[in-house]
């Protein structure tokens, strides 16, 4: 009986909610993937604060959280230029309200892609992992291929159909995810055999921002057709058989009200709905392309939550803001904004928590608090606990590993249970600490196991977790168990 598995199959289906998967094991729905997972482990892990792609994907894949591997979001900034000579900079990956087309082109250009630039190189991805033990590994339309043999990227004209593209320009869901496919089959009867392979499903994730989570369960079922083609493919290379499957989801989604009045942005050149109060606060926000490092505040919006950067108003953005003088006097504007709609009247009911860290005081790493409407600062348990109607998931300890250097000054909470957030108007969204939002996937099946094989891979996998709530960064020490890395 072999100890281990024989190689690693990772199907990771962005955005599915954790009780749409569960639901298809259940009903029928999803037969290739219960194939895959018969007799094995349900991790049923919490995302990343905030729940979305680019930070979750990354702690995935590493093993670690934003604080250590510094993707704090789809956007955020960087006011140390780690990775520009020490000039501050700005990362869109998703393009974000400022259009930095350049940055999302740039995830899918080069050796490693952005995000494999601006992730820590001293933190190690599945893939490195791999190569150090002469193990092979290819990505198939996954952002993160940092160390992959081969990293099988989408066509950049097919991500513009398929992310902008409408009517006769457009890629479905269903046809971008399908080109995934048969990249990852050509590889294989081009004769490779990769020890680690993973299959990356966009289409869950973009249908649900389309049409709302309601549509999941047909865009999972469609998944599941594409994933049957592909292992009728995977066995044909005498692969199937001793490997370990893990599916994967980064996030879930949650129903947002699809208007102007609810989607909170700092759009270019127009829709400034956060931009009036910084200009009531004298303050030159970055609302333009390239604009940075040359202003004085930062928004990065990332769905649910918004990351509010503030510039030392007598120093540089390396210099830690001053806490009463830039962080407590925008962030009281915020609560003033919500409460009044003075300055900003867009802002009116839409936030629920507004939080704030000390760095002045604490450092890089200080954690965050919530600010009173009245100024004072309340522990973030202690402040949920006086507003049971903000719906959370593991709140305290996700905040906690979101706040290392690249995590904004404020964070602001957007009020998701009236259907706020920051985005663009569309119907399904992520990104907040919702349960709905924040409960995602992690299962593992070894196919073709025996009866004690599987009962060590629930055992043993279940000791690693000791019982506790697992996260995304869960599935990296569990894989590295498994496949020996």
């Amino acid at each position: 009986m072999n100890e281990f598995p024989d190689r690693l199959l990772v199907i990771d289906i962005d955005g599915l909610r954790q009780d749409v998967f569960h639901a298809a094991m259940v009903d029928g729905s999803a037969p290739h993937l219960a194939g895959l997972l018969s007799g094995g482990v349900h991790l049923d892990p919490v995302s990343t604060a905030p729940s979305i792609t680019f930070c979750a994907q990354t702690s995935l894949f590493t093993g670690a959280q934003s604080d250590e591997h510094g993707i704090a979001g789809n956007q955020f900034f960087d006011r140390f230029g780690a990775q520009t000579r020490g000039r501050a900079r700005f990362y869109a990956f998703d393009i974000g309200d400022t259009l930095a087309v350049d940055d999302a082109v740039l995830v899918f250009s080069g050796a490693e892609g952005l995000l494999g630039k601006a992730a820590n190189p001293g933190i190690l991805t599945l893939y490195e992992r791999a190569a150090r033990r002469g193990l092979s590994s290819a990505v198939a339309h996954h952002m993160l291929g940092r160390g992959a043999d081969a990293w099988l990227r989408p066509n950049l004209a097919d991500i513009a159909r398929f992310t902008k593209g409408g009517g006769l320009l457009g890629l479905s869901a269903l046809e971008f995810d399908r080109q995934m496919v048969e990249k990852a089959a050509r590889h294989l009867r081009g004769g490779a055999r990769p020890d680690v392979l993973t299959l990356y499903f966009m289409g869950v994730d973009h249908r649900s921002h389309q049409h709302g989570p309601q549509d999941q369960p047909a865009a999972l079922a469609d998944v599941d057709g594409l994933l049957g083609e592909f292992l009728a493919e995977y066995d044909r290379a005498g692969l199937l058989d001793g490997a370990l499957a893990a599916v994967v989801s980064d996030h879930g989604q949650v129903g947002v009200t699809p208007d102007d009045r609810h989607s909170l942005r700092m759009s270019f050149p127009f829709d400034r709905e956060m931009g009036y109060l910084f200009d009531a606060l004298g303050l030159d926000v970055h609302d333009k392309p390239g604009e940075d490092p040359d202003c004085d505040a930062v928004a990065a919006s990332n769905g649910g939550l918004a990351h509010v950067y503030l510039r030392h108003r007598e120093g540089g953005w390396a210099d830690a803001p001053r806490f009463q003088a830039d962080v407590l006097r925008a962030g009281m504007a915020f609560w003033d904004a919500n409460l009044t709609g003075r300055h900003a009247p867009d802002l009116q009911g839409a936030l629920a928590m507004i939080l704030a860290r000390n760095v002045e005081a604490e450092g890089w790493q200080a954690g965050y608090r919530a600010l009173t409407p009245e100024g004072r600062m309340l522990g973030v348990g202690e402040f949920l606990a006086g507003h049971p109607e903000i719906e959370t998931v593991e709140a305290e300890s996700r905040l906690e590993r979101l706040a290392g250097p690249h995590a904004g000054d404020l964070l602001l909470v957007a009020n998701s249970g009236e259907g706020f957030y920051f985005a663009n108007p569309m119907p399904g969204m992520h990104g907040g600490l919702h349960p709905g939002e924040s409960l995602c996937v992690a299962s593992l099946g070894w196919v073709g196991a025996s009866g004690g094989q599987a009962g060590r891979l629930r055992e043993e996998t279940g000791a690693l977790i000791e019982g506790r709530r697992a996260s995304v960064a869960d599935l990296m020490p569990v894989l590295a168990k498994w496949m020996g890395v």
